[in-house]
Order: structure tokens, then C-alpha cells, then sequence
């Protein structure tokens, strides 16, 4: 049983856990806690990271093997996720809904058992301080520059769907309900759902992009075979498609260039439904530049997956500065804690103090600055967002740069495990089995990935299902498959213990698969077997 610490005990009826101050409340509401504001401002040399009241546990790093292989190294994380039923189930699915480590699961569970062993201490003297440290732990993990800046910048909170509530709601709020939003049809389909809420139909504008640019991603080749040639060719189609959008507005007659001044821009770094990479600095630049956009980026997939330096993505609003003007990411995806934390980051004063002036829930702090006004959203489980810090201490013991690495390689080699088995003889490049540098090169063009691997996501990608299930994207073939049929695959899937999901894009039908540390071939090889004997 957890049992939290008593800094003192005495034979009298009280307790005495500290020295009683007169001064009166420092923190938001009547929280007998530090001013949160003023302990992200401090310095690393000044700040004095808060005691755990309990025992902190052992945690085990998996040591990397020195084996270059793919999946060498994927035993060895098995311990860290040990709650999964791997007897049972492949589970090729982790970018849904994720899958806390074990440290995270841990250190949630003891916070858990601390604030029922008395709510008061932990609601009142705990909570607020142990938040303010998991908040600069974060801000440590995706940010090697300008730290005091990136301190000042973040807000925590339960998850990103809450933030872009803020972040759509407060553009309304701000810029009133005529103002206009705007975000690609590839973008996640509840930030489109709010975006109609907020600012009504007419005034939430999708950019067309699946149907006639998706296909051109596909024929990107690389002339150096690097991944920035990918994307700077990629970052052309998106801008092709933005630009399209904003003309046929002006075009329209209802809307002049200047008129767009102001408007919002909704992207998604890793795209949900597609895993596609997007340019989002690029992009970021050309509307801010041309339109005077302001710019907010749902980045739920990106936290770990990708390596975030935030002093670089964000822009302070200064003349000349790149970047976007709003990042928010969960840590319950990639980064592996337990659901429940999330992080919005905003370097901008000013839209600090008017979009982002109003949370979604609004609570005590909303006047006490933009960590407070975040950080407390009433009486609720804060213990995933008080795990941050021991999951950060993991990925970083661990060496997340080799983390990446290695699972961007096993994402790769279980990709040419199911080609192999379900596209047999191509990208092969002659010979029996299928190659990788074939695949890199030529599996979207020969339609096997729905885009090149280096716009896929680093540990996402789609892969087209089988001819026989796969179906066509040509719009009068009857082969053409609909969302009802993905559906269909997909309970067979589970039926045999196989979880991953299928997606429908264009009339074909693709497996999106999931490789995160603990992933192993025999899961791609399970995938691979099971969907050659789909009805």
C-alpha cells in the first residue's frame, strides 16, 4: 500500500507537516501551494524540483542492443509495456489511443493512492507545485534552446481536444463569428467539427485535398534520395492546394485578399487518418507571409514520434519570425503516458492574452496567467499529467534519439514484411523477395503505401490491403471500396486478434500500421498471414 510521507510526527492530535506561514495564498483560488507562474520563471540554478511524498520506485532502462537489425532492440522494451497481452493479441495499433509505459503506470497509480490517503493534502499542498514541475520537465524533453522562453510558453491539460476547443472557440470569441477558419480535408475530423461550431458553416472552409492532390504525393521522386527533397516537393502540392482554396474565395467575389487577415489555419503535423508528414513550417510561413494567417498545429501524433526542438516551431510574434503561432500534442500517444495529459505551447504574448485568453473550461486561474488559467479545470484524476515527469526521465535514459531511429527502421522492415506477403514480386528489384530500397523509392508510386515512406509518418504508415480486398480508386470501377467495407476487414481482423485499423482513402482500402518500441515482426507476420484469408 502507498503510504505518503509525513515530514514530522508528533504525539500531539496535529500533525505539523511544515512550518505554518502567515503570508497569504501565493497560488490561484485558496490553494495552500507556490505561485505556479513563479516556478516556471525561476532558473534551472535557482529552481528546486518539488519532493515526491512517497517512495519513488525503481525503473528499469532497456539497454539497446548493439545489433543494427530491425526489431533487435524490441525484447528489450517488452518489460516496459508488460501490461499488454501479447499472448493474446498483435497490437499494430498504438497511434489511436496509445499504450502508457509501465514507469507511467506506476508513478500515475502512486499519485493515486496518495491523494486518496488524504485529498485535502494532495489537492491543497501538492498538486499545483508537482504540475508546475511536470510542465518544466516537458518543456526539458522538446526544448534544448531558450528554455526560460519555452517555460513561459506552455499550458497543461487533459488532452488536445480540450485545447483546440480554446484555441477554435477563443479565434471566435476574438475575431467574432464572421472571421474565417480554415483546415485541409485530410485534417482530424473533430478540430473540422469545431471549426464548424465555432464559426458556422460558411465561415469554416475546408481545403480540397484528398481526392485531386493526395494522388500527386503519390508521384513524388526523390532526385537525391533525401528526405528533404521529399518534402520539399511535398510542401509544393500543399501549398498548390491551399492557394486553390483561397482563389476560388476571391474568385467568388465575396472575399479580397486583405479580407483574409487574421483568419486561422488549422494543420495537422502527422495526419490521423493518412499518417502523412505535413510541412507544416513551410506552410506556416506562405500563409503568414501572404495572407497575414495566424497559424495553430495539432501535433497529438508528434510527441516523441518526431524530434520537436519548440524554441524553433514557435514564432514570439516578432517581425521576421518564422514558425507557427499555436502547438498542442497529447502524451498519451507516442510519448506512452497514461491518458489524461496533454500540452499547448504559445510564445505569442499576445495571442496568449486574446485567442488563448479563455480555456475551455474556465476555472480559478483563468486571471493568474497562462499556465494557471489552464492548469486547473475543477476537481478530477490529475495523475497522468503528475507521471510526466518519470516518463520524461525514461524516453531520456533511454535515448530517445536511438529510440527513433531504431523504430523508424522497424517500421520499414514491417512494411516489406507485408508487401512481401501481399504483394508478391513487387518492388522486389529482380529478385524473389521484396527490397527496401525498392520500397523506398517506388512503393506509393506502384501504389503499395498510399504516399513515398518519407512523407509517411516516422511510426505510422498506410499499406494497401491485398488485391483482392484492396479494391480501386478509379471512380467508376465497382471495385471501388467504401468505409463500410473497411469496417468489415477490420472486425475480421479483431476477430482473430489482430488490432489495427483499416482505412478507405479514395475507394481503397489500406491498413494503417502502428510500430512503436515493442513491436515485433512476428506482429507484421501475423498481420500478413491473416489478411490473406479474409473472406
Amino acid at each position: 500500500m502507498i503510504r505518503c510521507k509525513l515530514l514530522h510526527r508528533s504525539p500531539m492530535p496535529c500533525r505539523i507537516i511544515r512550518t505554518l506561514s502567515t503570508d497569504g495564498y501565493k497560488s490561484i483560488g485558496s490553494f495552500h501551494s507556490d505561485n505556479v507562474e513563479e516556478l516556471m520563471r525561476l532558473s534551472d540554478e535557482d529552481y528546486i524540483a518539488p519532493e515526491l511524498p512517497f517512495e519513488k520506485g525503481s525503473v528499469k532502462i532497456p539497454t539497446r542492443s548493439p545489433v543494427a537489425a530491425p526489431f533487435a532492440n524490441s525484447g528489450r522494451f517488452s518489460d516496459s509495456y508488460s501490461h499488454l497481452d501479447r499472448s493474446q493479441w498483435s497490437f499494430l495499433n498504438h497511434g489511436a489511443f496509445g499504450l502508457a509505459t509501465d514507469v507511467g503506470l506506476s508513478r500515475a497509480h502512486s499519485w493515486r493512492m496518495c491523494l486518496e490517503s488524504q485529498p485535502l493534502r494532495y489537492f491543497d499542498r501538492y498538486l499545483l507545485n508537482h504540475l508546475a514541475h511536470s510542465a518544466r520537465s516537458l518543456v526539458d524533453f522538446v526544448a534544448t534552446e531558450n528554455k526560460d522562453k519555452m517555460r513561459e510558453s506552455i499550458a497543461l491539460m487533459s488532452n488536445v481536444t480540450g485545447g483546440m476547443n480554446a484555441v477554435i472557440g477563443g479565434h471566435a470569441r476574438f475575431h467574432g463569428n464572421s472571421s474565417k477558419v480554415f483546415s485541409f480535408d485530410i485534417n482530424y475530423g473533430s478540430n473540422k467539427k469545431m471549426c464548424q461550431t465555432y464559426h458556422g458553416q460558411e465561415n469554416a472552409i475546408e481545403i480540397p485535398f484528398e481526392e485531386d492532390f493526395l494522388p500527386l504525393l503519390r508521384k513524388i521522386q526523390s532526385s537525391s534520395n533525401e528526405d528533404n527533397d521529399y518534402h520539399l516537393q511535398a510542401t509544393d502540392v500543399f501549398l498548390s492546394a491551399f492557394d486553390s482554396t483561397i482563389q476560388n474565395l476571391i474568385r467568388g467575389g465575396k472575399h479580397s485578399k486583405s479580407s483574409l487577415a487574421g483568419s486561422l489555419l488549422l494543420l495537422d503535423h502527422i495526419t490521423s487518418n493518412t499518417a502523412i508528414h505535413t510541412p507544416i513550417m513551410s506552410l506556416a510561413k506562405y500563409a503568414k507571409e501572404e495572407y497575414g494567417m495566424i497559424v495553430a498545429v495539432d501535433g497529438a501524433h508528434s510527441l516523441l514520434s518526431l524530434p520537436l526542438e519548440m524554441s524553433n516551431i514557435l514564432s514570439d510574434g516578432s517581425d521576421g519570425q518564422e514558425g507557427v503561432d499555436i502547438y498542442l500534442t497529447n502524451c498519451h500517444k507516442w510519448f506512452s503516458s497514461p491518458r489524461g495529459a496533454a500540452a499547448l505551447f504559445c510564445s505569442n504574448t499576445t495571442i496568449q492574452d486574446s485567442i488563448l485568453r479563455q480555456p475551455a473550461v474556465v476555472s480559478h486561474g483563468v486571471n493568474d496567467g497562462f499556465l494557471s488559467r489552464f492548469l486547473w479545470d475543477g476537481c478530477r484524476d490529475y495523475s497522468a499529467e503528475l507521471s510526466l515527469p518519470a516518463i520524461t526521465d525514461f524516453w531520456n535514459s533511454a535515448d530517445i534519439s536511438v529510440v527513433r531511429i531504431d523504430t523508424k527502421q522497424n517500421l520499414k522492415e514491417g512494411i516489406r514484411i507485408l508487401i512481401q506477403h501481399w504483394h508478391p514480386g513487387v518492388c522486389s528489384g529482380g529478385g524473389d523477395n521484396a527490397d527496401m530500397a525498392s520500397i523506398e523509392q517506388n512503393s506509393a508510386e506502384a501504389g503499395l503505401t498510399l504516399v513515398p515512406l518519407q512523407l509517411h509518418a516516422p511510426m505510422m504508415a498506410l499499406v494497401r490491403l491485398p488485391d483482392h480486398l484492396s479494391g480501386s480508386a478509379v471512380a467508376n470501377k465497382s471495385d471501388r471500396k467504401t468505409s463500410t467495407d473497411a469496417k468489415r476487414v477490420q472486425d475480421y481482423f479483431y476477430s482473430c486478434r489482430v488490432e489495427v485499423p483499416v482505412k478507405c482513402v479514395r475507394g481503397v482500402l489500406y491498413c494503417r500500421v502502428s510500430c512503436h518500441v515493442y513491436n515485433t515482426a512476428e506482429d507484421f507476420e501475423t498481420l500478413a498471414r491473416v489478411a490473406l484469408n479474409v473472406p
